[in-house]
């Protein structure tokens, strides 16, 4: 989970199953909200096509906004890693690591959009 309001991922599941369950919430029609009795928890399944497709459309621009905004790709990301590890002298440990984490989170971001479709 991110500080600024990311989504909730994992390399097992995915996407958080809490927030496909908000997702089918927030593009429910008034109709679906209505017909589940306006309570998340009615939310748990698949609705219908529609607002399953649209539910994953959002996660889909949620991730997708997530991986523009960081200030590298990952394919620079995996370069400035292998320059790190190259270098002998004057590379704090700290450094390789944060650079290895954001690697890893990209990966899980775009593991998740390529579940999406």
């Amino acid at each position: 989970r991110t500080q600024a309001g990311g989504v909730v991922l994992t390399r097992a599941e995915g996407i958080d199953l809490a927030v496909i369950q908000a997702l089918r919430v927030l593009v429910a029609t008034d109709e679906e909200w209505m017909e589940r009795s306006e309570a998340v928890g009615n939310f748990a399944t698949e609705i219908s096509p529609e607002n399953e497709r649209k539910a994953r459309l959002a996660a889909k621009i949620a991730i997708e906004m997530e991986l523009s905004s960081k200030p590298t790709t990952l394919q620079e990301d995996e370069i400035i890693l292998k320059q790190l590890q190259a270098k002998k002298n004057g590379v704090e440990p700290e450094e390789i690591l944060a650079v290895a984490f954001r690697i890893e989170k990209k990966k899980i971001l775009k593991e998740a959009l390529n579940r999406l479709g």
